[in-house]
């Protein structure tokens, strides 16, 4: 499996993401359902995105990913330390480092000789899988598929 293939889902994810969040109004960014807003989700996914970065190079080197510690809350922990981290209320701002957070990830991932992507260092995932990076970025696809729908049933 290339890079290319294991990280266009995820990058077709993504630019549907941000189409969507970009055709909020002002007051829609802002507006909370569920407890979060639009704009928590962003800054939630820039947080994640770099902590994918971290949690890759933690299992390249054998270790698991710190995240993997908040599976319990849910990640709450994680996520309300993104939320308060990028704390901007500018949609174009937070759309902006989102997309560098990705883009850097994407960078990343293509640096990686392909074998890395399904590689089993030893790391086990909570789950009881072994976790690799393609699982990681097929997470993280995931993820903004899910915000994806739940933002557009707001």
């Amino acid at each position: 499996m290339t890079n290319k293939k294991t990280s266009l889902p995820l990058e077709h994810a993504f630019q549907k993401f941000s189409e969507l969040v970009a055709s909020l109004s002002d007051e829609q960014f802002l507006t909370p359902m569920n407890g979060w807003t639009p704009r928590d989700v962003i800054a939630h996914l820039i947080g994640w995105n770099i902590l994918m970065i971290e949690s890759s190079l933690s299992i390249l080197a054998g270790n698991p990913p710190i995240y993997y510690g908040d599976a319990p809350n849910d990640y709450s922990h994680i996520n309300a330390r993104f939320t308060e981290k990028y704390s901007s209320q500018s949609k174009q701002e937070l759309l902006s480092e989102l997309c560098l957070s990705m883009r850097k990830f994407i960078e990343f991932v293509s640096s990686l000789p392909d074998k890395e992507l399904t590689n089993n260092h030893g790391v086990m995932h909570y789950s009881g899988a072994p976790a690799t990076i393609s699982k990681i970025i097929n997470s993280l696809a995931g993820d903004y598929q899910s915000h994806t729908h739940q933002i557009k049933n707001w």
